[in-house]
């Protein structure tokens, strides 16, 4: 709550202040969601709460994403990166890459960390790591090959968790419209800390875990580190228990095909399944159908998924 109420009073300090433009602005463009129209009432809602009256700036932004409406999600991420723009020196520009769907990139970070970028998805650092801790700020999907450095610890925030290391080789999972956040640990040791709701969870390598957002429940699996980090290596697709409903946000990332489930009970209908072969999006929904759960229809270019 301190870090909101500090954001909201610097813009209204500075609400005239072209610094401040240009913080909102670079937010507004890569905000997800459903459309445009959805998109600027969001931030008009952002605005009301915030006690902001000017909003000229925002016509530019007409940008199309997914997962999840800009009025629930724009206030998350603003708050994040002026969290990050205060643990950094104030002169250090700090960078975003972001990915599209079914594209996934490769970088490294200042201190010589490794990223997978999975699609639609966000990561923001400072170009140059200052002071004893390295943080990063992930929207979406991610898998890190962390640099070791015994004097800096380096922090990923993601969602509501702020995942701290030394140096090891982890994924993260955290996209604003699933239910459930994941990290999975193949390397080293990572310690989860879930912001606002107090405790931490420490994983060893080959140990999952999941974070239920709704309920708040977190948990953990093992799973087979060789084979995971095979799948990622191929750019495939794995699910770990996973709900249908995020699955299919999952493959719509990956195809750039709605995929919509149309029913709230097969939604939550969970599935363990990988795919490493490059398999197609018929290919996958008809692995995940093997038992002849649900129907696939398509309409208008979109894929539905019913009972």
């Amino acid at each position: 709550m301190g870090n909101e109420k500090d954001f909201q009073q610097y813009l209204l300090d500075n609400e005239n202040n072209p610094e401040a433009d240009i913080i909102l602005k670079k937010i507004l463009e890569d905000v997800p969601s459903e459309n445009a129209m959805l998109a600027e009432e969001g931030f008009k809602e952002f605005a009301l709460r915030t006690g902001l009256k000017r909003r000229s700036f925002f016509r530019a932004v007409r940008r199309t994403a997914i997962s999840v409406a800009a009025s629930l999600f724009l206030p998350l991420l603003a708050i994040s990166i002026w969290g990050l723009r205060k643990a950094s020196d104030a002169n250090t520009p700090w960078a975003q890459v972001n990915t599209t769907f079914s594209e996934t990139r490769e970088l490294s970070l200042p201190d010589g960390t490794k990223v997978q970028l999975r699609p639609c998805s966000q990561i923001i650092y400072p170009e140059k790591f200052f002071g004893r801790t390295r943080k990063v700020l992930l929207t979406g999907e991610a898998f890190l090959d962390v640099a070791k450095d015994a004097h800096r610890k380096f922090v990923v925030s993601a969602g509501d968790m702020d995942i701290t290391v030394h140096g090891t080789r982890f994924n993260v999972s955290s996209f604003p419209g699933n239910e459930e956040d994941e990290v999975a640990l193949l390397e080293g040791s990572v310690e989860m800390s879930l912001r606002g709701r107090g405790g931490s969870v420490f994983l060893s390598p080959g140990e999952l875990v999941k974070y239920d957002k709704q309920s708040g429940t977190v948990e953990r699996r093992s799973f087979a580190t060789n084979y995971y980090e095979d799948v990622l290596r191929a750019g495939g697709l794995q699910f770990n228990n996973e709900r249908l409903a995020d699955i299919a946000a999952s493959l719509t990332r990956q195809f750039n095909v709605n995929v919509v489930v149309a029913d709230e009970s097969l939604a939550s209908e969970r599935y363990f399944a990988s795919f490493i072969n490059g398999e197609g999006l018929d290919d996958i929904l008809a692995a995940l159908n093997t038992g002849g759960h649900f129907r696939i229809n398509k309409k208008n270019s979109i894929i539905y998924l019913s009972k």
